[in-house]
């Protein structure tokens, strides 16, 4: 055993060995050679750095947050990470000159010989040097990123900053062939009929507030209440990331100390949305598709596009001075806050900022969660269908598709459901498919890559993003109310299994960061969500949202505790579901009674703090 142990002595003393031990630890190396007091002062920078660490960890642990989300303090990590790769070269190199030097002096004063497995040692050793540094820095790059990309003025997704789609053009179907959703049948003229719509009364334009009273900084809480409007963006047209038509419109309506709560949808598939000042309604003057004026004469799913693209009437104090300017870097804030201001005065709300996430930023978030078990109760089919005899109904019998429900579906054009994850999202849904036990079944398109045909049965399934996507955006055979309901409880699920401050604690906020780095791609806020203090309140606020104290709201035309009593108009031979006075008036009055405080005992899950 002796022998052993001076055999590993005798091997970290000599040069490349030395160099080893200060690749560990810088100093050691020095040590081992014999120069004790060299290798103590060598070591200083280290041992400063971790003490500094650990008395952090032990007294002040929660400003380790607040600096992983900092983006000054992980600018400052990156230049330490160089200073510290600088320090760690020369502690390697120092360590193999000061064994060298004891070893020629053991040998008289004779120069040692520099071997080939030496040198060949040394560069080894500061290869790996290079590569754990350069690993540093890149995960110290790739955080940043992703803090920046979740509330950068222009979204990370958009590439050509400056592209953009008449609005009254974009696309609003999964398939990308811009045939709009139809409205539930059961609406006020149904599709198909040549009935005449309901009117629609004149608004009176002068009971409309001002943008000096409605504008104001953002001040969460101000009210005791937290609203966010929640956007989950459709697959554009031309796939053309720099829009933002939703699929999704949803509102979180939170009382911050109670815990109350209510979940409120709004169908994207509404005609004649109220425009909320007298300066953005006095721009659309003109009555539109049966809308009067002062209304958006379209449906909801092209209001941000239309704020996006027509900044001069959508005059919004707080970006007003860049409005027209050469890649307006404001163009996005503007038409997040324009669409807040719209809906927020539909349900008669103070929205306090927004969150746009598109379906490929879902995806990768419900992955990166490590899935979501989700229970169907009512068996989804999408594929591809229309009328009996049209080509696309030929190509659903190619695919083999089978177990439709219906004789037909309202879309003739549609060729299946759009992946708009590509092809990957396609051989992942093949993938899970095949081992779900025949509860869920994806058939390929033929001449179509990116669509599929899917069946999915009653039962509960651990669905991974691309088929979570699916349940909650299809369709083709269901009406907006209905996908609607099913978005909601998507959301339910997701937050089902987590705890809150699992993403606000010492521990997993680093993870978080590492998840959210793919996350860029879909996701945008203008709400601050890289303050340390912040990510604790938030957390804390939402562990009380649970249970019964979240209410579930979606705004319909009929049926349900929803119903608004909506009118309808005809726009290109279909009929919409179209807002009025009165039925404003319900929809307002349905969020005040929905948003009821929680009895006695049902304040969340106990302690309010993380």
């Amino acid at each position: 055993m002796d022998q052993f142990k001076r055999s590993i002595q005798d091997a970290f003393r000599k040069p490349v060995g030395a160099a080893a031990l200060s690749f560990l630890f810088p100093g050691l190396g020095q040590a081992a050679a014999g120069d004790r007091n060299r290798g103590a002062i060598v070591a200083i920078p280290m041992l400063a750095a971790l003490g500094a660490f650990l008395l952090i960890a032990i007294f002040d642990r929660s400003s380790i947050l607040g600096l992983a989300v900092d983006q000054g303090w992980l600018t400052s990590l990156l230049i330490l990470d160089l200073v510290a790769f600088i320090y760690h070269v020369w502690a390697i190199v120092d360590s193999y000159r000061v064994a060298s030097n004891a070893g020629a002096k053991k040998r008289r004063g004779t120069r040692q010989t520099t071997s080939m497995a030496a040198v060949v040692g040394v560069v080894v050793l500061l290869s790996g040097t290079v590569f754990l540094h350069a690993g540093v820095a890149k995960v110290d790059s790739d955080w940043q990123h992703a803090l920046y990309c979740l509330t950068a003025k222009v979204p990370c997704w958009v590439t050509d900053s400056n592209q953009t789609d008449d609005p009254n053009a974009t696309d609003n179907s999964d398939s990308g062939n811009g045939i709009a959703d139809l409205v539930d049948t059961s609406s006020p003229g149904a599709v198909g009929s040549d009935g005449t719509p309901k009117p629609i009364p004149t608004y009176d334009l002068g009971s409309l507030p001002s943008l000096s009273t409605t504008i104001d900084s953002q001040n969460w809480n101000a009210d005791g209440e937290l609203n966010v409007l929640l956007m989950g963006l459709g697959v554009q047209k031309g796939n053309n990331a720099t829009q933002l038509g939703p699929d999704t419109i949803m509102v979180m309506h939170v009382g911050m100390n109670s815990g109350q709560a209510e979940l409120i949808s709004v169908g994207r598939n509404n005609y004649c949305m109220p425009l909320p000042t007298s300066e953005i309604a006095a721009h659309y003057s003109t009555s539109v598709n049966g809308c009067p004026a002062g209304t958006w004469g379209h449906g909801t799913w092209d209001l941000p596009n239309e704020i996006l693209a027509h900044c001069s009437k959508w005059p919004i104090p707080e970006y007003a001075s860049t409005c027209g300017q050469a890649g307006d870097q404001n163009r996005y804030l503007r038409a997040y806050k324009g669409t807040e201001l719209t809906i927020g005065y539909l349900l008669g709300l103070h929205i306090d900022g927004s969150m746009w996430i598109n379906p490929r930023g879902l995806s990768t978030l419900i992955d990166a969660l490590g899935g979501v078990n989700i229970t169907v109760t009512t068996k989804l089919v999408d594929g591809p269908c229309g009328y009996a005899g049209s080509a696309n109904n030929k190509l659903g019998a190619l695919s083999q598709f089978s177990g439709i429900g219906r004789p037909y579906c309202p879309d003739t054009s549609h060729t299946g459901y759009f992946v708009p994850t590509g092809l990957d999202g396609v051989q992942k849904m093949k993938d899970l498919a095949a081992g779900s036990g025949g509860g869920l079944t994806m058939i390929p398109v033929p001449g179509h890559p990116y669509d599929v045909g899917f069946i999915m049965r009653t039962g509960t399934y651990h669905m991974n993003g691309e088929w979570a996507l699916a349940y909650a955006r299809t369709r083709i055979y269901t009406n907006d109310a209905s996908r609607s309901l099913r978005q909601q409880e998507l959301l339910r699920y997701i937050k089902k299994d987590l705890d809150p401050c699992h993403f606000a604690s010492v521990g997993n906020v680093l993870p978080l960061l590492g998840a959210l780095q793919a996350i860029p791609q879909g996701f945008n806020t203008n709400m601050d969500l890289t303050n340390g203090d912040n990510l604790q309140a938030w957390a804390a606020m939402a562990k009380k949202v649970l249970g019964p104290n979240v209410q579930e709201l979606v705004l319909t035309q009929t049926g349900g505790k929803g119903a608004t009593g909506q009118g309808a108009v005809k726009a290109s031979g279909i009929w919409w579901p179209a807002w009025d006075p009165n039925s404003i008036n319900k929809a307002r009055q349905l969020v005040r009674n929905n948003f009821v405080k929680p009895s006695a005992g049902t304040g969340g899950s106990g302690s309010s703090s993380c």
